[in-house]
């Protein structure tokens, strides 16, 4: 806004009152204005800008009312789910807001006599048009004669200078106006104006997907049906061939699935929606293949295979698939961003010396009691939501991830998606600063320390915890494996152990989770997926199931399904410790089934609320615990012995 000099006042503005004697001048002012214009706005624009040159009020004031009227927009209906169609804007007040120029529905009287005088005055079919609409619009009057003026002046606009893409708005307005009253008789002049316009557009030289698809779209709609009519709506001649004329017009990828959209809901004949939707995928095919940048490429082909896919092209899906399969990862030219660390070397070295303890069982205690590796559940929301928040480009732009395979993963582009992506973000950062850590800590247990046996590890990790002694076994087999460096058998036996452990640990609980055989589907245990949020119903710290599920599960790292399908390959240390951490945080809380705790779920449920707390076993139950195991020991000896003996009598017999 222009500043006022210092000791001049602003000219105060007045309301408009009619007043016949200035009709011409307000004429004349409209006549100027529309010299050459192409759209309402640039009248609108010269008119007030005249409102400058006046000192006079009540010339401001009349200035300004008639600019306002040129300020009203036709709004064409948009999004996919809308019905063709368009409304004339500002129509009503909305809340408390005030627009100007004021909604139609709320102007005063002597604004309407302003609009009918000028209607009569006027002689361009441009002014008539939108004139005559506003009249409707507030129901002035005599409505019905003002809206059938309004769509003759409209389609007379045709021939004149404004913007194609303004003929086309004021076509599908008239087009509403006939349809919200029934006028029959003025549909046919509508639909020829709109398919001579649908024509010249496809034929020029110069794209306006914007002029031709709303025009396309009522033509799609098909006509007025009578009280006795068939009961399908008779399409224009060339309404159809349009459709098929603007897809291979316009071929861009946006364009050709506004197309597709627009045959699926008006083409009756399924042969034609076949063939839209064929005409949709080679145009979505075409423009993966014009990208020159591979990211563009990648993501175009998998928007027309999820395209062919969706409406049963499974043909288009194979080629789109095989193309895609074919795309080279190497040729993405991905951008590492660095950033320095601030955890020194000596940090970390002040760290590992808790681990400096006397004897391995005693670091390895320590071990144990590390906290969360991802951090608190609590914090990283906090933070993600921060980030997100500061943020335009996460509000403007969707995220896609790709996997290990080099393809396309996942995409978040809702706000809790993209919550939930961020969050995992952190996580998997926190996870690789601590896989640095718990690595380092293991490894400099091997240099103080000599490895024992696996057997002696499972021996005191049984005797002092009392867990489960099957996941006691694969815990300390999997640290022996770490210890030899052997990373990657290292993971593939903890992994599924995790998983293991959490069943268990539910079934103790007598959580009913075994899903039984329903139709195709046979009966089974849930994945890990669906066995961790019962686990955090029972009281499992959030913290620790926020780890694993951002370790094995998606849209973590998901190291479980890529472990199972084969691309898990040469594995770090520190993937290696973070995995053993996931598995002796649940290992060692499931009880072994003979022991007083598995037959009490509060003492279970107390332990999932702390997990790194570990409440080791008395001297007494330290006793029972090797009595319970020697006597397993004797019993599965003497019964190997007895199913050997079985078959030999069978024989003998």
């Amino acid at each position: 806004m222009d500043s006022i000099p210092s000791g001049e006042e602003a000219p105060k503005e007045i309301a408009y009152s009619y007043d016949e004697g200035r009709l011409s001048f307000i004429h004349s002012l409209t006549e100027q204005a529309f010299h050459d214009a192409t759209s309402y706005h640039d009248i609108a624009t010269r008119i007030f800008e005249t409102k400058a040159k006046q000192e006079d009020a009540r010339v401001r004031a009349e200035i300004r009312e008639v600019a306002s009227i040129f300020y009203y927009r036709i709004d064409l209906e948009r999004g996919v789910n809308s019905k063709p169609g368009a409304t004339l804007e500002p129509l009503s007040e909305k809340g408390e807001a005030h627009f100007w120029p004021y909604p139609i529905q709320v102007v005063g009287p002597d604004t309407l006599k302003l609009w009918d005088a000028l209607l009569i005055a006027s002689t361009r079919p441009e002014t008539q048009g939108l004139l005559a609409d506003l009249l409707f619009s507030a129901r002035y009057q005599k409505p019905h004669l003002n809206a059938r003026r309004a769509v003759e002046a409209y389609v007379a606009s045709q021939d004149g200078n404004f913007h194609q893409l303004h003929r086309s708005e004021m076509l599908v307005r008239s087009w509403s106006i006939c349809r919200s009253l029934g006028i029959r008789d003025l549909e046919a002049s509508v639909e020829d104006a709109m398919s001579s316009l649908v024509g010249r557009t496809l034929n020029s030289e110069t794209s306006a997907p914007g002029t031709a698809f709303p025009l396309i779209r009522c033509l799609l709609e098909g006509r007025m049906r009578g009280k006795k009519g068939s009961k399908q709506a008779e399409l224009h001649p060339k309404a159809v061939d349009y459709l098929f004329s603007a897809f291979d017009r316009y071929r861009a990828d946006y364009l050709s699935l506004q197309l597709a959209h627009m045959a699926r809901e008006c083409l009756k004949d399924p042969a034609l929606v076949d063939r839209a939707l064929r005409k949709a995928a080679a145009n979505l095919l075409e423009s993966a293949e014009q990208a020159t940048d591979r990211h563009v490429r990648t993501h175009r082909l998998e928007q027309a295979a999820k395209f062919a896919r969706r409406f049963h092209l499974d043909d288009v899906h194979s080629e789109c698939v095989r193309r895609l399969q074919a795309t080279d990862p190497s040729t993405f030219q991905w951008i590492t961003i660095r950033s320095a660390s601030t955890l020194r070397a000596s940090d970390v070295e002040s760290y590992l010396r808790i681990f400096d303890q006397p004897h391995l069982v005693e670091a390895l205690s320590y071990f144990f009691e590390t906290p969360s590796p991802s951090g608190s559940r609590k914090q990283n929301e906090k933070l993600a939501k921060s980030i997100l928040d500061a943020s335009l480009t996460h509000r403007l732009i969707g995220t896609a991830t790709y996997g290990t395979h080099g393809l396309p993963q996942k995409s978040f582009n809702t706000e809790e998606e993209k919550l939930q992506h961020q969050i995992n973000g952190i996580e998997t950062m926190a996870l690789g600063a601590q896989g640095i850590i718990l690595s380092a800590a293991l490894d400099r247990m091997a240099e103080v320390h000599e490895i024992p046996p696996a057997e002696t590890l499972h021996a005191w990790l049984v005797e002092r915890y009392g867990s489960d002694p099957g996941l006691c076994m694969s815990l300390a087999e999997s640290f022996s494996l770490y210890w030899k460096h052997d990373y990657t058998s290292c993971v593939q036996l903890a992994m599924p152990r995790v998983e293991a452990a959490i069943r268990s640990i539910l079934l103790l609980l007598d959580e009913p989770i075994y899903r039984v055989e329903e139709d195709k589907s046979p009966g089974q245990f849930p994945g890990l997926g669906s066995m961790l949020p019962q686990l955090e119903r029972n009281g499992f710290d959030p913290d620790w199931s926020s780890f694993i599920r951002a370790l094995l599960l998606t849209p973590g790292c998901n190291l479980r399904n890529l472990g199972a399908h084969g691309f898990l390959q040469d594995v770090d240390r520190q993937t290696a410790a973070l995995v053993i951490r996931a598995l002796s945080v649940v290992a060692l809380l499931a009880p072994e089934e003979s022991s007083k705790k598995a037959c009490d779920a509060q003492m279970i449920k107390q332990s999932l609320t702390t997990p790194t707390i570990r409440h080791c076993l008395s001297l007494l139950d330290r006793l029972l615990v090797k009595i319970a195991s020697r006597l397993n020991a004797i019993l599965a000896v003497r019964l190997g012995r007895e199913r050997r003996c079985i078959p030999a009598k069978l024989s003998s017999e």
